[in-house]
């Protein structure tokens, strides 16, 4: 029998931010189509994709501030300060790269034909 995945209700986990619900909808979306189309689509696969479909929402939604300071922004005595939210995006980054290589695995390039 095949495995059927059940949305996470992101529109009440993001209950006052209608945004991040409608991205977090199409990123599950977008990734149990991936899982499937690799043939990846397990309990464990599933439970992954909930983690990063909520990681992946706060990343695209702290990356253009963060982007826009960059990684040292001034402080409020005028000297350079690190930019916390720099950091918090870095940290997301590294939580969506090992989440996609454990549903996933390693990307490997396909040979020439």
């Amino acid at each position: 029998m095949a495995l059927k995945p059940f949305q996470p209700r992101y529109r009440a986990i993001f209950r006052d931010d209608e945004a991040r619900a409608e991205l977090a909808v199409r990123f599950w979306k977008e990734i149990v189509a991936a899982l499937k189309e690799t043939d990846a689509l397990t309990t464990a696969n599933l439970a992954r994709a909930d983690r990063y479909v909520r990681a992946k929402v706060e990343y695209e939604c702290l990356y253009p501030a963060a982007a826009k300071d960059g990684p040292v922004k001034e402080g409020p005595n005028g000297g350079d300060v690190f930019n916390f939210m720099w950091s918090a995006v870095e940290k997301l980054n590294d939580r969506l790269l090992k989440l996609e290589k454990a549903m996933f695995g390693e990307a490997v390039s396909r040979p020439a034909v």
